[in-house]
């Protein structure tokens, strides 16, 4: 496994051979409980995953082989969840092909966590002898075991995430993912530390507002709509995906109706961003998608308000970008001294007559002045 590329073992037939040893395991428990057989499917599930994750070649082989059903057997834990683990690790990699069911991992992605809490991390004094030499190589005790069981536990939910993902692509699956109780929970399913990379399950519902007819199943989720504004306005790596996904809700002239009134006032605070990783001038494009709205959006009136905010604020940029810097720096005095006043009404207790005081000097504060906007 330590070469996944080489295609020696490919040309003697291991698919062929680690299929031949799952089903093995599965149909014939007397064997699989003698000696140290019982880490047979675990380690040749595992052989299959690394063989099938760089070419596409080595994939097609392992299809051709017919490693899938064995595979797909693991999904539904006709072992144990370790097993699953890296079945679906495997099948992750051989997505491309429409041979499994994305209802199986839908299923893995929810309950992975509570299998691997109530199979392993609830009871120390009766896990399984070979998941602890699996989790540990034989090393550390039950602390170590739970950890890597957390561990495990996680990348078992990002993996199942990652193979749903690839059936989302084909919108002939997509009905079936946007299972409304499913989609509620991906917002809180994370990679975590050790899947620092994986963008779980934001990453999915990106992918799933791409296509018309998952928008429509997110959109009548108001929680799911809540969380990607939450997400759009973090500073989490993800929340570029978020601020796509609200993006393109607002564009479909089917769904903008149900999500305006909550997506509005995110947008209209990220409207100021110039860019955010490798999306540039994306401020831009959230004033010009907020613009564009069809007119069957019927925003509320708060919702309105903020729009034409917007417009102004947007208005008022582009006259103080060619105002000369002479005026500029007038009008920062002017304001100075207006907090300055400010303060001094604070300072004496008129707590109303200072509000005012800063509110008339943000009114006039430079929009490119953000530091002193957020002092005032």
């Amino acid at each position: 496994m330590s070469d996944p590329n080489d295609p020696e073992f490919i040309d003697l037939g291991i698919f062929e051979c680690m299929a031949a040893l799952i089903w093995k395991g599965l149909k014939n428990r007397r064997w699989l409980s003698q000696d140290q057989n019982v880490y047979i499917p675990y380690y040749a599930a595992h052989i299959i995953g690394s063989y099938t994750m760089n070419l596409e070649e080595f994939a097609q082989s392992a299809v051709q082989a017919g490693v899938i059903p064995p595979l797909v057997e693991l999904l539904r834990v006709r072992l144990t969840w370790v097993e699953q683990r890296v079945a679906v690790r495997a099948l992750g990699h051989l997505a491309t092909y429409p041979s499994t069911f994305p209802s199986v991992a839908m299923q893995l992605a929810l309950s992975s966590l509570e299998i691997v809490y109530s199979h392993l991390y609830r009871s120390t004094d009766r896990r399984p002898g070979y998941h602890c030499d699996l989790l540990t190589r034989g090393m550390g005790g039950s602390e170590m075991e739970s950890r890597k069981a957390e561990e495990w536990a996680s990348q078992l939910q990002c993996w199942s995430l990652q193979l749903i993902n690839c059936f989302a692509f084909k919108s002939e699956f997509v009905s079936d993912i946007c299972n409304p109780t499913f989609l509620m929970e991906l917002p809180g399913m994370w990679g975590g530390l050790v899947n620092e990379s994986s963008p779980a399950g934001v990453g999915l519902l990106r992918t799933i507002c791409q296509h018309r007819l998952g928008r429509g199943p997110v959109a009548d989720c108001p929680g799911v709509i809540d969380a990607l504004c939450n997400i759009a306005r973090s500073s989490d790596d993800w929340q570029y995906m978020a601020i796509d996904c609200l993006l393109w809700l607002v564009q479909d002239s089917s769904t903008c109706h149900k999500v305006i009134d909550k997506a509005a006032p995110t947008l209209v605070d990220l409207s100021d961003l110039s860019s955010l990783g490798d999306h540039k001038r994306l401020g831009d494009t959230i004033f010009n998608t907020l613009q564009s709205m069809a007119p069957s959006s019927t925003p509320s009136k708060r919702t309105e308000e903020l729009l034409d905010e917007l417009v102004q604020s947007r208005q008022r940029a582009k006259l103080e970008k060619t105002m000369p810097k002479e005026d500029l720096r007038i009008k920062q005095a002017a304001d100075l001294v207006v907090k300055l006043e400010g303060n001094s009404l604070f300072s004496s207790g008129n707590i109303t007559g200072a509000a005012k005081k800063y509110s008339e000097a943000l009114e006039s504060c430079p929009l490119k002045s953000k530091r002193e906007r957020v002092v005032l």
